[in-house]
């Protein structure tokens, strides 16, 4: 199969890069570069997710047992905030629960519990020194995968020599022909590593995307991924805003989230530049590169849905 992430990126520069708290191109603009996009894919080059290159024999990571770079450096959280303790029973909880079987007393009231107010929560894992772009044009997923481990690491290695050993990792999981490897290489490679289950999701909203992605990041302290333009790029994401604490309630909206793009600091031809590093990027504007799966080879679970990566509490 073919299935290819990242469109055109280098051709003359369209548009300037969004940095921090930059205006967003017009609607009408996005909208035709996104026309382009379509028209133009068969004939520029980008970040595939597919390729036929044989992974090498030699290469440590590609081999069944489990990779000596997750043995190397110990896992470690960063900076997240610990879950809420499981809240223990109240003393008036507990002398209710021993005295069930008694009448109750007319006389005795039980004091109001006050519901606490959901404050704004946020959360970011990402450190300076985590990220690493792509060493060549189609390596999104080997460059997402090695920004993944180095944020869930104590030490980060950014080296090419380690992004080639993903790669001939990844393409032995995903294979394909068109100089990249699948999507679906992403969680299998960081399961195989050893860095806690992951999986390849999907959702028919960006809303719903999003709030998948941002409790997953909250439960577990691990990195998750968007697959935007298309399907054909992939995005690290290290954290979120949201509206109240992923943790406690399910009632939040994610306000944001904190973007690591592989890409950077490229240009794309329809894209235009890449945001820095660890950039916050609004639920409201990730319309503008986050758009649903759409490739020439048809894959139904994917067609027309949102696609991200997700570790698995």
């Amino acid at each position: 199969m073919a299935r290819r992430l990242g469109a055109a990126r280098l051709a003359p520069p369209t548009r300037r890069r969004l940095a921090r708290g930059a205006s967003i191109p017009s609607a009408r603009t996005r909208l035709a570069r996104a026309g382009i996009a379509l028209a133009t894919a068969v004939v520029l080059t980008g970040c595939a997710v597919v390729t036929g290159q044989a992974p090498n024999p030699s290469s440590p990571i590609a081999t069944p047992a489990a990779s000596p770079r997750a043995q190397e450096l110990a896992l470690a959280p960063r900076s997240a905030p610990s879950l809420p303790p499981t809240p223990s029973p109240s003393p008036t909880a507990a002398a209710a629960s021993a005295t069930a079987g008694a009448s109750p007393d007319p006389t005795a009231t039980s004091a109001p519990t006050a519901t606490p107010k959901p404050r704004p929560f946020e959360m970011d894992l990402y450190q300076a020194g985590d990220f690493v772009g792509e060493y060549k044009a189609t390596w999104c997923v080997p460059a997402a995968l090695q920004t993944s481990i180095n944020i869930m690491n104590d030490g980060a290695d950014t080296s090419r020599a380690f992004q080639t050993r993903l790669f001939d990792l990844a393409s032995s999981l995903e294979p394909g022909n068109t100089g990249g490897v699948d999507a679906q290489a992403w969680p299998d490679a960081l399961t195989k590593l050893g860095y806690g289950g992951y999986k390849l999701d999907v959702r028919g909203s960006i809303k719903a995307a999003v709030l998948t992605v941002a409790k997953a990041i909250r439960l577990t302290n691990r990195p998750a991924g968007l697959i935007v333009w298309y399907g054909w790029h992939s995005w690290v994401v290290s954290g979120f805003k949201a509206t109240a604490d992923p943790a406690l309630t399910s009632d939040f909206k994610v306000t944001g989230l904190y973007i690591e793009d592989v890409w950077y600091n490229r240009l794309s031809s329809i894209w235009g530049y890449s945001n820095p590093p660890d950039t916050f990027v609004k639920t409201s504007d990730l319309g503008i590169d986050y758009k649903p799966y759409r490739e020439w080879t048809k894959e139904p679970a994917r067609d027309g849905k949102f696609v991200f990566v997700v570790p698995v509490p």
